[in-house]
């Protein structure tokens, strides 16, 4: 037993460090390319919207410290990740001083959202609606893995995968395989809804790992294909003109 809790608690910490920081490389990606590429702002965002939801609820739920700390840092991220991708895109006014300032009100949003839901899922409970805290818990479960629908969607549309960071989504794939691991070792019951939000979010993240080799073996194909065809249209002009003489 005392195995099992030692177990659940490292390889916990090293999805929960995992899960917090996985976005980091996007962010610092997009900072040093000057472009966010083909990743979703949508995406972002809606992961953004997570965070509040899932903090308010793990507020309410006594949840550890750690815990609580993890979807703040990831919802800072991916609120970073979002403007980034406005900005960039030129979706907002292209001074860095309005992106800022945009970021700036959109924490303050998130932060009063998150105060605001843990209220109203504490009076919801105290007057005996204990389904309100059940569908909040619910809820971030199903963000964190519809949030994957619109990157998958753009990139079948488009076929394009450039500029989304592979760290990421590995370190992704890491913090949900670290954590179905320690809820193996979680004291029963067994917790069947957390290991299908976590399950989701490997599976959808090789699966976007899968499409990004896809479509960079199809791309380099191309190139190939289009070099060695001037190459062969490059050989026939020579020949025709050495022909000619």
């Amino acid at each position: 037993m005392a195995a099992d809790v030692i177990l659940e608690a490292v390889f916990g910490y090293l999805g929960l460090v995992l899960w917090s920081f996985q976005l980091l490389p996007q962010a610092i990606s997009n900072y040093r390319l000057g472009s966010v590429g083909a990743l979703s702002a949508l995406m972002m965002l809606v992961w953004a919207l997570w965070a509040p939801i899932f903090s308010a609820y793990g507020l309410y739920s006594n949840m550890a410290v750690p815990l609580l700390i993890q979807p703040n840092i990831f919802g800072f991220l991916a609120l970073l990740c979002f403007v980034q991708c406005l900005y960039y895109r030129r979706s907002v006014s292209s001074s860095s001083a309005v992106a800022i300032g945009l970021f700036c009100i959109l924490l303050v949003v998130m932060a009063g959202l998150e105060v605001a839901l843990f209220i109203a899922i504490k009076h919801a409970n105290d007057n005996g609606a204990s389904w309100v805290p059940t569908m909040i818990g619910i809820l971030p479960t199903v963000l964190i893995t519809g949030g994957f629908i619109p990157q998958y969607y753009d990139i079948i549309k488009t076929g394009n995968v450039d500029g989304i960071s592979q760290c990421f989504l590995a370190m992704d794939t890491l913090g949900g395989v670290f954590s179905i691991i320690a809820l193996v070792f979680h004291p029963r019951p067994f917790d069947f809804l957390s290991l299908g939000s976590y399950v989701a979010v490997v599976v959808l993240d090789v699966g976007l790992l899968i499409l990004i080799q896809w479509y960079n073996w199809r791309a380099d194909r191309r190139k190939e294909s289009s070099a060695l065809e001037e190459v062969r249209c490059s050989n026939y002009s020579s020949t025709t003109i050495g022909g000619a003489h």
